[in-house]
């Protein structure tokens, strides 16, 4: 089929330049009703995308216009030549900077070892089952519903300009719903884990800690109004809030002109009194959904350093981006690690905090640097207990808080990040419920 689709592209008149994705998926999925196996699924799916770029000048200056089509396996050779054709139409519309596509590279592609890899997938899932049902065992307690994906993706990436590159990763998922009984109250707490090789202590944890974290709401207390309180992000939002220095740094912010991130200079500002931040790219990070060897371009990507005790050291961005800023591309890795702290947690939670883990939606406006959520679950200390909270909210602008924040030495492994646990940030706006 491949074959067939560029013998056509390369016969269509008009087209300056194209590139194939194809994607080849084999799915299997369990759906529980708490503990009861509710509906066993398998599909092989087939995915084609072809991107044809149209170039023209205009005033002297040279364009690059682009559009993508999909075709399906199935297709007949018209229907193909009709689609290629609609998406070169298309392309001839759109008006961006000229840029070049990845050109062919001689080198050793690394191996990226997956214990997925054998036996098939369909013996993996009643190893996965038995892990999300282990910690299952509280009496006020339970999975409610649970929805289990694991999937195998080769995916191959050629262009006109001779480049022909593939690779095989895995990725599963878990959706589960938990359920908590306390005194009346039933509360129900949403998770969605994501995995792309097996770790046999990840799943068990995941689904214990929800639990936990469902026992906590359903006794938790209202949120406190509360002033000049420390709050402790911890889990999750903490990927959220790095996610500001990850966007700065791009390319593509850069050259929009969204960006404020200057090379060379200190992003947290000067005279900072807590922590630095030291970030990564890696394009090979354990157990993520998200390495690779090569970008949506064909682009070998490589590990790189962005921040180094707050200070950018270089951009990253694609091939086009990079093209237009006049710099080295990186290629898109979506990957970041983040250095820990200089604190231990323990040592995070002293005196009065507001630590949260849980909530809402928490946001973090990768432009403005404004960041704020709705408090679903969080730990309130007076300096003396500490109790569970629930309610209100928190929010803050980056700008303000990260020339004295505090990182925590212990680490955290959300899919694609790998960074503090925890983060303790000042001069942060909580709106208690009254």
């Amino acid at each position: 089929m491949i074959e067939k689709i560029k013998n056509i592209l390369w016969n269509v008149n008009g087209i300056d330049g194209w590139k194939i994705d194809e994607r080849i998926i084999e799915s299997k999925e369990l759906f529980f009703i708490k503990k009861e196996l509710d509906m066993n699924r398998a599909k092989d799916v087939h995915h084609i995308k072809v991107t044809v770029y149209k170039d023209f000048e205009e005033d002297g200056k040279k364009y690059r216009g682009s559009s993508t089509t999909s075709i399906h396996p199935t297709m007949i050779e018209e229907e193909i030549k009709e689609a290629i054709n609609s998406a070169l139409y298309g392309a001839s519309f759109v008006k961006n900077e000229y840029y070049p596509l990845v050109k062919p590279k001689v080198e050793i592609q690394p191996i990226m070892e997956n214990k997925f890899t054998k036996p098939s997938l369909s013996s993996w899932m009643p190893i996965l089952t038995d892990e999300i049902f282990r910690s299952d065992n509280y009496t006020n307690g339970w999975i409610n519903s649970a929805e289990l994906f694991l999937n195998k993706i080769y995916t191959r990436i050629l262009n006109s300009e001779g480049l022909e590159v593939s690779y095989e990763t895995y990725r599963g998922e878990l959706e589960f719903i938990t359920n908590w009984k306390e005194n009346g109250e039933e509360v129900e707490l949403y998770k969605d884990l994501i995995f792309s090789d097996y770790d046999e202590e990840l799943i068990t944890k995941s689904v214990d800690e929800m639990l936990t974290m469902s026992r906590d709401k359903a006794i938790a207390k209202p949120t406190p109004v509360l002033k000049d309180v420390e709050v402790i992000l911890s889990g999750e939002p903490v990927k959220e809030f790095f996610s500001y220095y990850y966007d700065q740094a791009g390319a593509h912010s850069v050259y929009e002109q969204f960006s404020i991130a200057k090379l060379d200079k200190s992003i947290q500002g000067d005279n900072i009194k807590g922590d630095k931040v030291n970030m990564y790219l890696d394009p090979y990070l354990e157990n993520s959904t998200l390495s690779a060897p090569y970008d949506s371009d064909g682009l070998r990507l490589k590990k790189v350093s962005l921040y180094g005790d707050g200070i950018l050291k270089r951009y990253w961005g694609n091939t086009r981006y990079s093209h237009y800023l006049g710099i080295e591309p990186t290629g898109s890795i979506r990957n970041i690690i983040v250095d820990g702290g200089s604190k231990e947690i323990e040592k995070l939670k002293i005196g009065k905090y507001l630590e949260i883990k849980v909530f809402s939606d928490f946001q973090m406006d990768t432009l403005t640097g404004d960041f704020a959520g709705e408090i679903r679950l969080g730990w309130y200390s007076d300096g003396e207990k500490v109790i569970p909270v629930t309610g209100g909210s928190i929010s803050g602008n980056i700008n303000e808080v990260h020339k004295e924040m505090y990182l925590s030495k212990e680490l955290q492994k959300t899919n694609n990040f790998k960074g503090p646990e925890s983060i303790k940030l000042l001069n942060v706006s909580i709106a208690g419920v009254e």
